[in-house]
């Protein structure tokens, strides 16, 4: 009798010869360990109504499956998603049309196999959910488009809204939050329309919060994205703006770097690996398609390694490691539809080459947004 060792041996064997044998595009990525999700949005070609969609992978993208959704999510598009372990994944929604006030919060614990829709409190000035930040599988963090946070210690069970004010009890009011990031008990939010004071900042699990200021900001310009290394150490990137802006003192300071990367174009994620490694996911603007890059930043200046995904914009990065990252972004609008509307991309090599990787047929028309791996900084 093949003890239960080799029989796992031996099937290992058999998926490396499958995958070696099997056919495919040139570039797409072979297996490789990881259990993720991606976040986006199909829009019917003939009524134009918009509706989230989420993909998972078990085995590093070698294969994505789309996943069931609940009903109710029509009009609604995706805009987050933090995976907290490979069974706890939270998401973010929104509404196509910001005017119709509507949006969800979406939850699982099985590993995607089962989603729920989350009741959102009342009182909310916007329920468009533009970002989350699961913790674990009770905890987690979300930040409306109008600037509403709200915090679950249940898994979701109830929502709470909570009061952003500074330690003199003024209410912090934010009215366009893109991305926020949460270390320990520091929770980081980006308010774009608050110019260089639009990082706001909490460092005890949002009992106070202050706002934050970021030198040399372009006026017109306000932050876009953070990333948060750990409760000393965070980033954030401004639109329309290749500088990053970086504090090693839990925000008390931050300060511009001298390189930059781009001059027009938006930085729709970063996301830190090490206290002084970036991973940055470009739109390009709309013109050029989109890049990556992996930034070493040492005293302001960059080392970068710089990849273009013409005629993809990128907009989500998930770093694993210092060498290793998945990226997502959706196909321009000028270029003619004879490829997938999006691309998932993993550089195992910190960032010098990138592969394309294997999307289903039924998500061919499906607009990525963001992506996350379980084990990944976000």
């Amino acid at each position: 009798m093949i003890s239960k060792t080799c029989r796992y041996l031996l099937c290992f064997a058999l998926a490396v010869l499958i995958g070696a044998c099997a056919g495919g595009d040139e570039g797409v990525l072979r297996p490789s360990p990881g259990v993720g999700w991606v976040i986006g949005t199909q829009t019917d070609e003939d009524t134009g109504l918009s509706t989230v969609k989420i993909l998972r992978t078990l085995n590093g993208g070698a294969r994505w499956s789309l996943q069931t959704l609940p009903d109710g999510l029509e009009g609604l598009i995706g805009n987050d998603i933090s995976v907290v372990s490979s069974r706890v994944v939270w998401a973010a929604a929104g509404a196509a049309d910001i005017e119709t006030n509507a949006g969800a919060i979406l939850f699982t614990a099985n590993g995607g196999d089962t989603w729920s829709v989350q009741t959102l409190p009342d009182g909310m000035i916007s329920r468009h959910i533009k970002c989350v930040k699961g913790i674990s599988r009770a905890e987690a963090w979300a930040a409306s488009l109008g600037g509403d946070v709200l915090h679950t210690a249940d898994g979701g069970m109830s929502w709470a809204l909570v009061d952003v004010r500074d330690s003199g009890g003024e209410v912090i009011a934010m009215t366009q939050v893109n991305r926020m990031d949460v270390a320990g008990p520091d929770i980081w939010i980006v308010d774009v329309a608050a110019g260089e004071q639009g990082v706001v900042h909490s460092p005890d699990g949002g009992l106070t919060w202050t706002r934050e200021y970021l030198p040399d900001v372009t006026p017109g310009h306000g932050p876009l994205v953070v990333s948060a290394f750990s409760s000393e150490v965070a980033w954030a990137a401004v639109n329309s703006d290749g500088h990053l802006w970086g504090t090693i003192d839990g925000g008390r300071f931050w300060t511009r770097s001298i390189d930059s990367l781009t001059g027009t174009a938006d930085y729709d994620d970063i996301n830190a690996s090490s206290a002084d490694i970036v991973w940055i996911a470009c739109n390009g603007g709309g013109w050029n398609g989109g890049f990556t890059a992996r930034v070493h930043v040492t005293n302001g200046a960059f080392d970068a390694r710089l990849a273009n995904h013409y005629p993809y914009m990128m907009e989500g990065i998930s770093p694993m490691s210092d060498d290793k990252a998945w990226a997502v972004g959706f196909r321009m609008e000028s270029v003619e539809p004879d490829l997938p509307r999006s691309a998932v991309l993993m550089t195992s090599d910190g960032g010098v080459t990138w592969r394309r990787q294997s999307l289903p047929a039924q998500a061919y028309d499906v607009a990525l947004w963001k992506v996350s791996f379980a084990g990944a900084k976000r």
